[in-house]
């Protein structure tokens, strides 16, 4: 084990792997997989039964069943909960705190991996209604105590006096190391809530690499534990997905198993191969990006496997590999998004974009590079890039591709077809924008409105107060960028975000005012005095208008309400 770097800046403070703590994010929900796989053994949970039976009281999202099976497979179908980072809703008790933040169910059940903290969450309050006992209090006494995992915190507020510090956290900005700003997580714990030391975790990691015992403490049976590294849904099994709550990925001829987290700057990764007893813990807490925590396992574990025989089986040549790429080719956004309201901009702004080679390969950025990353195919509808991580597309019953598996198994990606696909909301402000523009040109060239008559001179005043509000929205979108980019992940904790209300009420005042022109249209082809060019130009800026209205109400950035 070793440390490297500073814990603070300020202090100078050293990383070792005994005094100090950093909070290892989604990691966390491996303590909650686990305690609900104990509950398995003791007959109190049943990973195919309907949860509503755990949880009588509690209204479950969505119309169907919901079980265990699908909160740990992240199958359960809901759209992304921003709300668990408020820091109002995160204080309330847990029960309350779910209620208060539930999602929409925007998939069927099973059918669509759609990352869920709020689903972790929700099984984390399973496991304290079924068990009697607070997560927190299960936890510690059922896995921290006996794996000897002392230094552990599960929150921050239930730190005790003799247990390390936990190390500060800094967000990289133009070169300089800024102090991270730091949510409370709260009564969402269960899904990324702790902080540790390396010297603990290499305990936990030891014990999920073996056969449910660590040190004479045996927390899960033999079978419980090789259970644990089976799939529950297997409807890609040579591509990357969620096994009983681990991220499951083919590399090396074998399967790698473990799990990734990241909050307030922080990001872990722990990942193990189980047959050669390999497995490596990393985290930071600061850097430009993703890349060590997620490369620098990898390349470790290459290394081990390498030297214990372990071999990637030959890939055979896939006859209609440039057909498949050509299917595959095109832009995605991922399946853990809001589906409503205005948090759906956040996601629109950065889709996956996939694009085909002649020789069948597949060129599309990672999670750990954010660069064209080449991956060549290796069976029908799978690739495999250099790094050993696998994608595959997912077709629906046509035979068209629907979705795309990244290399992780904890996302999948929707192909986007129509209007569906954010570029149209690029394509109308930027349409909306040169109308406005041509619209105050016109004004200066006429030196006025100058109508032709009252109702003329009336249908050019609403057009300039679309160019107006059009610009006003070009502007306040300049703002929201220059503030985003500022201030990192704040700007979407810290909610409201003045600029970002002053987005949105300007959205609304350009649907409003795009209804307005439209309705002038008649008025504009009967008006004397106004030449062909300029009905054109007025029509035109109308139809654009009420399209980009027509977006903006689509994507929650018109009367969507607040973030």
């Amino acid at each position: 084990m070793r440390g490297y770097g500073v814990a603070d800046l300020d202090d100078r403070t050293p990383v070792t792997p005994d005094d100090v703590r950093f909070e290892i994010g989604s990691i966390t929900k491996l303590f909650t997989w686990v305690a609900v796989m104990m509950l398995v053994e003791e007959g109190r949970l049943d990973l195919r039964a309907d949860v509503s039976g755990y949880l009588p009281t509690f209204a479950m999202p969505g119309s169907e069943p919901l079980t265990l099976a699908h909160l740990m497979s992240h199958r359960a179908g809901f759209a992304e909960s921003y709300a668990i980072f408020d820091q109002d809703i995160a204080a309330l008790p847990r029960a309350q705190a779910l209620a208060a933040a539930a999602p929409e169910q925007v998939f069927a059940r099973g059918e669509v991996t759609s990352y869920s903290n709020w689903g972790a969450a929700l099984a984390g309050h399973i496991v304290e209604e079924v068990s009697g006992q607070p997560w927190e209090d299960f936890v510690q006494e059922r896995i921290l105590d006996p794996l000897g995992m002392d230094e552990t915190t599960l929150a921050e507020r239930l730190r005790q006096p003799d247990q390390p510090p936990l190390a500060r956290s800094y967000r990289i900005q133009g070169g300089i190391a800024h102090p991270a700003f730091r949510i409370d997580i709260g009564a969402f714990g269960p899904a990324g809530g702790t902080a540790s030391t390396a010297a603990d975790m290499a305990r936990f990691l030891q014990f999920l690499m073996g056969d449910g015992a660590l040190d004479g403490a045996r927390l899960l049976q033999t079978e419980t534990m090789a259970q644990m590294r089976t799939r529950l849904f297997d409807d890609r099994p040579h591509a990357a997905d969620m096994a009983h709550g681990f991220q499951a990925r083919p590399r090396f001829g074998t399967m790698i198993y473990g799990h990734g987290g990241g909050v307030n700057e922080f990001i872990s990764n722990l990942v193990f191969i189980p047959e050669i007893g390999a497995g490596v813990f990393i985290s930071q807490n600061g850097g430009t990006g993703a890349s060590l925590p997620f490369l620098a396992p990898n390349m470790i574990l290459a290394a081990l496997a390498a030297e214990a025989g372990l071999e990637a089986h030959t890939v055979q040549p896939v006859p209609d590999a440039a057909a498949r790429a050509a299917d595959a080719a095109g832009r995605y956004l991922t399946n853990r998004r809001m589906f409503s309201g205005p948090a759906q901009l956040l996601v629109a702004l950065s889709p996956l974009n996939v694009t085909a080679l002649a020789d069948g390969a597949l060129l599309m950025p990672t999670a750990t590079i954010p660069m064209p990353s080449r991956f060549d195919p290796i069976a029908p509808d799978l690739w495999q890039n250099a790094q050993g991580d696998r994608v595959t597309v997912i077709r629906d019953a046509q035979g068209q591709v629907a979705r795309l598996a990244d290399g992780t198994g904890a996302h999948t990606h929707e192909r986007l077809r129509g209007l569906a696909d954010p570029v149209w909301l690029s394509a109308g402000f930027a349409l909306a924008a040169l109308l406005a523009t041509t619209t105050f040109l016109g004004l200066l060239w006429r030196h006025g409105l100058r109508g032709g008559s009252r109702g003329g001179t009336l249908a050019a005043a609403v057009a300039l107060a679309g160019a107006v509000a059009v610009w006003g929205l070009v502007a306040a979108g300049v703002a929201v960028g220059l503030v985003a980019a500022r201030l990192g992940s704040e700007f979407l904790f810290d909610q409201p975000q003045r600029t970002f209300e002053v987005f949105l009420g300007m959205g609304d005042v350009v649907a409003v005012v795009s209804v307005a022109l439209v309705a002038t249209l008649l008025i504009v082809w009967r008006a004397p005095g106004w030449g062909l060019w300029r009905r054109l130009h007025h029509t035109a800026f109308a139809l654009v208008l009420v399209g980009l209205a027509g977006l903006m109400l689509h994507w929650g950035l018109a009367f969507g309400g607040p973030i």
